[in-house]
Order: structure tokens, then sequence, then C-alpha cells
């Protein structure tokens, strides 16, 4: 699909979400903002190139397993739970594995790895999108230093932390996707 199609695509469905967060909110009575509440499920795109996405390498279910970046497949290694814990920050669960997209180690250095891990509500496994440009910087909560495809954009490319910088690497598009 072309990137002006995938342009039409997300911007379709982030009308679509907005509309249905606004009628859900209008819906519901006025309250604290709550500690943890399932989204959606979704994928995490690469803006540069809407086809590649966030991938638990080889659908492994182990702790510690490298998460890189991959063609969309739909597969449930590549969806999603987002679970909002507060401040605008998220904790993204895999859907096969129910582990966490975290950072190793609570590492702050640029080049950290980031990996799945049993979910412990550590900042490390915290997330927030900010937007930018044409897509959102993912940033952990633990660092302030952006989810990042090592060496630029490649299919099977190991996913890093990194000092944002709004490159093509570090350039994000969340897509809620339809649950089968």
């Amino acid at each position: 699909m072309s990137a002006k199609k995938w342009s039409r695509v997300v911007a379709a469905l982030t009308i679509a979400g907005s509309v249905l967060g606004a009628s859900l909110l209008a819906a519901a009575p006025a309250q604290a903002e709550p500690e943890s509440v399932v989204a959606e499920r979704l994928t995490l795109r690469l803006a540069a190139d809407p086809g590649q996405v966030v991938n638990v390498k080889g659908a492994a279910t182990a702790d510690a397993v490298s998460v890189i970046q991959w063609a969309w497949s739909g597969a449930n290694n590549e969806l999603w739970e987002a679970t909002a814990t507060g401040g605008g920050y998220y904790r993204f669960a895999a859907v096969h594995s129910g582990k966490c997209l975290n950072v190793r180690g609570g590492g702050n250095a640029d080049g950290t790895s980031i990996i799945q891990y049993r979910c412990r509500n550590g900042d490390n496994e915290q997330w927030k999108f900010v937007p930018t440009g044409n897509g959102y910087q993912v940033v952990a909560k633990s660092s302030g230093k952006c989810l990042n495809v090592r060496g630029g954009v490649g299919q099977g490319r190991e996913l890093i932390q990194y000092t944002c910088t709004g490159v093509a690497n570090d350039i994000w598009l969340p897509v809620w996707e339809a649950t089968r």
C-alpha cells in the first residue's frame, strides 16, 4: 500500500477513534483519572514505512526476548494491549504473551535494548505518545528517550531507546486494530 493510502487509513482511524472517544467521554460522568484502563489493541507502525511494526521476535513468550521491527502480518506478537497507567503514560502488553514492552534493566543509555518482560508496573515499561510532525514519538518514562529502530528503518532490526531526534526511525503511528 502506498504511503498516501496509509496516511488516509491512519487519518480515518484517528478521526474515528477521536469521535468514539469523545462520545464515550460525553456519556460518562466526570471522575478522577483511572488507575488502569484497557484502551484497545494496537500496532505501533513506523511512520516512514507503515507496513513495518513493533514485533516480539519469533513470537517467543519468554522474558527478555528482543523486540524488533517486522513486516505487519496481523499476528498476535505484533498486537499490543494498551493500558493507561496515569499521567498520560501507557503500558503495552503483547497479546500473544501478556508481557510488557520494556527498556532492558531500566537502563538510561542510548542503545539500551527493548525487550518483552513480565509486567511489573516499573517506569521502564511505561510509555507516552508525544505528537511530532507526521506521527508520534513513543517516550519511555524511565529515561525520557524514544523507542527507536537501531541503525534506521529495516526489517528485522532491533528496537532500542535513543535520544529523541525526530528522525525516521523514531516516529511511530499507533493504529488501533480490529480484534479477530
